[in-house]
């Protein structure tokens, strides 16, 4: 039986895949990090087909549909809270694709999309602009071999409607 805890504020589900399992903000099996929850909140058992719940003594409680509780078996769907952290319980069979499976397949896809996404927008974007001003120096194939590094460096812009001199690396005057 696979049993898991899905946050109703949209985390991650919680997958319980141990047979005692201690849930708690701080120093437990599954920590939530939720300032309503007690370092150590409640202890879930899991046995054959059922999901056991007790709290342990904590000052914000437990509810399980609504009412505090000391202990109570868990059955599908009921909405549990611990503190102010709500949540719902899923329990089904080891065959079938649990939440947090399908949470992390969905999560899988979002990352390829984001990264297909990152290629192409990279793919798209002009060359930065080089070192010689808003246009690119001439490549070594432009040039003919016996250029001199004077000529390369005043070489005139691929569009020749503005030209620029190059006066040092840093300053760069712009002829008419």
């Amino acid at each position: 039986m696979k049993a898991e805890l899905i946050p109703d504020n949209g985390d991650p589900p919680i997958p319980i895949t141990r047979d005692l399992t201690v849930v708690g903000r701080r120093d437990s099996d599954v920590v939530i990090e939720h300032p309503s929850l007690s370092r150590r909140h409640c202890v879930l058992v899991k046995t054959d087909g059922l999901l056991v719940i007790r709290d342990l003594l904590t000052t914000n409680g437990t509810k399980v549909k609504g009412q505090r509780i000391r202990w109570a078996a868990l059955l599908p769907g009921d909405r549990i809270a611990l503190g102010g952290y709500k949540m719902r319980v899923y329990l089904g069979p080891d065959d079938a694709m649990s939440p947090s499976e399908l949470w992390l397949k969905r999560a899988g896809k979002a990352a390829e999309l984001r990264r297909a996404e990152e290629n192409l927008r990279k793919a798209q974007a002009p060359p930065p602009p080089g070192r010689f001003g808003a246009f690119a120096a001439p490549s070594l194939e432009e040039m003919p071999s016996s250029a001199s590094f004077d000529e390369i460096r005043h070489a005139p812009a691929p569009d020749e409607s503005a030209r620029h001199e190059f006066v040092d690396d840093d300053s760069i005057i712009e002829l008419d």
